[in-house]
């Protein structure tokens, strides 16, 4: 798991009757942190968004925000 803050995120929700409100990309049944996870296993968007069933631009999204999120987590 990931230690991502997703809340600003607007692709990922969390939602308590889903997955047990662990935050997944929105309407679909798939954590942000798979999404993650898969990338940092040099696994492609494109691969990701395959196997997943998600669409290309939400993998890219969540791929780009947690690419932010990092580099601004980082200390100096």
């Amino acid at each position: 798991m990931t230690s991502i803050n997703w809340s600003g995120c607007p692709i990922v929700q969390r939602d308590p009757e889903k997955m047990g409100g662990v935050p997944t990309v929105r309407a679909y049944r798939v954590t942000a942190d798979t999404v993650i996870e898969n990338h940092d296993y040099d696994v492609s968007a494109e691969e990701i968004a395959y196997q997943f069933t998600l669409p290309i631009e939400d993998v890219r999204a969540i791929i780009e925000y947690a690419e932010v999120s990092r580099h601004s987590a980082r200390p100096f």
